[in-house]
């Protein structure tokens, strides 16, 4: 059944569906497509997912450990009330079928839902497809310490399966809440999910959003997400990436006040055969706005990483600060990585940096590791760990931070038990 009943969404959803008919499929002729294997994208190699019950032992083993958070899960697109654990006073967490029974909520999606999103293909093709989603509404004045867990699972499929996934988060003025995010797949076959954010932060608001990719070896992921910020609120989205075979992250930020603050962080750890790509847009559009982004990646074998990271600071936009850094390690000679970082500047008052490295591990260092009794592999991974810590700084949840260095430690296939 369509959840979306709602007319202004489903008129929305309706214009979606005219436009993405209209629209050419992207290729790498496209320049925001050129390095990524948008092959494996193609809708029509894929069927809608069929839902399958999952079990508490799958929804516990992907949560993260020890974790005290409210929870929502969602089983190949399906809500499933019996393993989320959401609040629905002070800060409203529900799925879209339950936030459209409420009038107020029907409002809020009627005014927001869909207008920060792109005109790209996939973008639009998620909009046309939205069946059920994930609505967070945090009321004026609402402090929330407990974080929000979103769990998406996609179940084991016979044929290669399509699962859209759609978030709308509200943060209103003077408040905070932080959430973590995961997607996580049992199908042994092929795999897409595509996903679309769109994040609301309000006046004097702080918000904080969790991506963990650590998904299975045939899964496809594209994930975009679309956060407006208004006056004095700080933003942070992090982005760690860790499995499946091709991942396609969209990151925009658009400024809507002064004194904004953005922050942008990302770690990439990949091997043989996979391919992430981070492509991020920071619009400095008022005065007095700073924007922080770092990502940081490591590839192993042939892996191919992907960074295109573009700042705008428009002619209003005068005494932004805004700062971009991509460094790449490389642990294989087959490995590559494509990376352009780009800024646009038209005001002529302001601070702005930009930079990349690629290169391979520090020899001096690691010798001088060796030289003190640490196996070489032991060594390796220390480093990894330390050019993975300036990313790492800014998580504020230390549960979280203990789950990303036990992925880390696995990645790089070492017995490491030490917190960043």
């Amino acid at each position: 059944m369509n959840i979306l009943q709602h007319t202004e969404l489903e008129k929305i959803k309706t214009q979606a569906q005219s436009s993405v008919e209209k629209l050419a499929f992207p290729s790498k002729k496209d320049e925001d497509w050129k390095y990524t294997r948008v092959s494996a994208f193609k809708p029509e190699n894929f069927i809608p997912a069929v839902h399958q019950p999952a079990t508490q032992e799958i929804i516990s083993q992907n949560s993260i450990q020890n974790l005290d958070s409210f929870k929502i899960v969602f089983v190949d697109g399906i809500f499933t009330p019996e393993f989320s654990n959401y609040p629905k006073d002070k800060l409203i967490v529900l799925p879209f079928s339950e936030a459209l029974k409420n009038e107020k909520y029907q409002q809020i999606f009627a005014e927001k839902f869909n207008t920060l999103t792109n005109q790209e293909y996939f973008t639009i093709l998620n909009t046309a497809s939205t069946q059920e989603g994930t609505f967070i509404y945090v009321p004026k004045n609402t402090v929330e310490e407990k974080p929000v867990e979103l769990l998406y699972i996609n179940s084991s499929q016979e044929r290669p399966a399509l699962q859209t996934i759609r978030n709308l988060f509200i943060v209103e003025d003077n408040s905070q809440a932080s959430v973590t995010a995961k997607v996580h797949t049992l199908s042994e076959h092929e795999f897409l999910t595509n996903m679309v954010t769109e994040i609301f932060v309000g006046k004097n608001s702080h918000f904080r959003l969790y991506k963990i990719q650590d998904d299975a070896p045939e899964t496809n992921l594209l994930d975009s997400t679309f956060v407006a910020q208004e006056q004095d609120s700080q933003a942070y989205i992090h982005t760690f990436t860790f499995g499946g075979k091709i991942t396609r992250n969209e990151l925009s930020f658009d400024h809507k006040g002064e004194n904004i603050n953005s922050t942008l962080k990302g770690i990439t750890i990949i091997g043989d055969g996979q391919e992430v790509g981070n492509h991020t847009l920071v619009q400095h559009n008022q005065p007095n706005c700073e924007s922080h982004e770092l990502y940081r990646g490591i590839y192993n074998g042939n892996a191919h990483g992907i960074f295109n990271g573009k700042i705008k600071v428009h002619e209003i936009a005068q005494k932004t600060n805004a700062f971009q850094q991509n460094n790449n390690v490389l642990l294989s000679d087959k490995a590559n990585i494509d990376t352009k970082p780009q800024l646009e500047i038209f005001a002529d008052d302001v601070k702005c940096s930009h930079g990349c490295t690629v290169g391979q591990l520090d020899n001096d260092a690691l010798f001088y590791m060796k030289q003190r009794g640490i196996h070489e592999k032991e060594a390796k991974a220390l480093l990894m760990f330390a050019f993975a810590a300036d990313v790492m700084e800014t998580v504020t949840l230390p549960e979280l931070k203990n789950t990303i260095n036990k992925v880390i430690a696995k990645k790089l296939d070492v017995s490491l038990d030490f917190d960043f």
